[in-house]
């Protein structure tokens, strides 16, 4: 688990609401003219929005065109009510049966440094050109941008940002490209041996055989490994530990990433299950103060997809660490029997931009996470667990980073072995 870096702060334009009414009657039917001179802000009246986004007017009993303490209009200057050829009094607004709000997204994560969305996004404008023009593209939901989604951030020419929602609480046009391009370079980023360099303890096990069967063996095989120990021997409890960084030049670059291995004795799908229910997070992690799903995006046995907030709280740092996620489970290749992979990655939240600032809090970013689950051949009740975690922490020291990220790792994996 690495930490380390802060963020910096830049103003940038700020995305817009967009709304347009729906289903206006047609008795909605005043002077267009006398309108458009006198009026140019009304009030409709009072409702509440559903959880879908539609909004319920009860209309306004204040008059459109008159006078009065409750009339919401401008005059203009070369214009007065008594020339009006209208009787005001029967301009009373009609009740609007139901506006519906076009949200802007509000979830996003960067995917600059997963290779294979750029391509994907690309076939997806090209097929996508025959049903809309290009000039109606919108930055982050048709096409990935490197427009920062909050003003606070940088803007880097490099970076490339997608919308997770379209604002309605439903994945954007670019979500699944999103998620398969970031299972494809978490999975590739754990095969690669020269990315990683064993600890010494994981050295010298390494070096015994055991675990020749099961290290950096590609997932394309689609078929249950051999348990590198039986259950119930000494080797059983062996917990492998690399650190190495990414190659990318990307965000996050510079921290150290940290890879573990180990056997853990649950079934494949119970642990996938496991980790990706917020209600259970408190298990397995005994400093989580609590997680939260923010916007479900898929939920079935398939797949899942959200946003989580989850919160812990470390000993001896006296803040709360908080994290807000993309969290994605789906199966392996070669499906369920081959195993699991649930991947993270921290998103930016509009919410985040309107928040007060707590100083009790420290918002860390998962910047990739990734817990691999992978069948053991013959034992349906055990998994070989491999976990990836590239992690910032602005509060935690550089050089702290890699000693902190060490032992977490390995105190995730002795956690998760306590429910076993």
């Amino acid at each position: 688990m690495g930490f380390g870096g802060k963020k910096s702060k830049k103003k940038s334009k700020k995305n817009k609401d967009l709304v347009k009414t729906k289903s206006l009657p047609s008795s909605f039917d005043f002077e267009d003219d006398v309108v458009c001179r006198r009026v140019s802000c009304i009030s409709l009246g009072t409702g509440s929005f559903t959880a879908t986004g539609v909004l319920n007017v009860t209309k306004s009993s204040r008059n459109l065109l008159g006078g009065g303490d409750d009339a919401t209009c401008d005059e203009s200057p070369s214009s007065s009510y008594e020339d009006a050829d209208v009787n005001a009094a029967s301009r009373q607004l009609s009740p609007v049966n139901e506006v519906v709000l076009e949200r802007v997204p509000s979830i996003f994560i960067r995917t600059a440094d997963l290779p294979t969305m750029k391509e994907s996004a690309n076939s997806f404008m090209r097929l996508s050109s025959s049903d809309m023009a290009e000039s109606d593209w919108v930055d982050h939901i048709h096409k990935p941008s490197s427009l920062p989604p909050l003003p606070s951030m940088d803007n880097d020419p490099r970076e490339s940002w997608v919308a997770l929602d379209d604002g309605n609480g439903n994945k954007a046009p670019l979500t699944e490209m999103a998620m398969k391009a970031l299972v494809s370079a978490g999975l590739e980023a754990s095969l690669d041996q020269d990315m990683w360099t064993a600890n010494g303890p994981t050295s010298k096990l390494l070096k015994s055989g055991d675990w020749d069967d099961t290290v950096f063996v590609s997932y394309d095989k689609q078929q249950p490994m051999p348990a590198p120990h039986a259950r119930g021997t000494k080797g059983e409890m062996d917990v492998l530990v690399w650190s190495g960084t990414f190659s990318h030049k990307y965000y996050g670059c510079d921290l150290p990433t940290i890879r573990c291995e180990a056997i853990v004795n649950i079934s494949p799908k119970s642990l996938a299950n496991l980790l990706v229910d917020s209600n259970r997070v408190k298990e397995y992690n005994k400093m989580s103060i609590g997680r939260d799903d923010i916007l479900v995006l898929q939920d079935d046995e398939m797949c899942v997809t959200k946003v989580v907030c989850g919160r812990s709280k470390p000993p001896m740092l006296g803040k709360i660490l908080q994290l807000k996620t993309l969290l994605h489970m789906e199966e392996l290749p070669g499906g369920s029997q081959n195993g699991y992979v649930v991947a993270s990655r921290a998103v930016s939240h509009a919410d985040d931009a309107e928040a007060a600032v707590d100083p009790k809090v420290i918002h860390s970013e998962m910047l990739m996470g990734l817990n691999i689950i992978r069948a053991v051949e013959g034992e349906p009740d055990r998994c070989v667990l491999i976990n990836v975690n590239h992690l910032m922490s602005p509060m935690i020291p550089m050089f702290m980073a890699k000693k902190l990220g060490l032992s977490s790792a390995v105190n995730f994996i002795n956690d998760i072995r306590s429910l076993c």
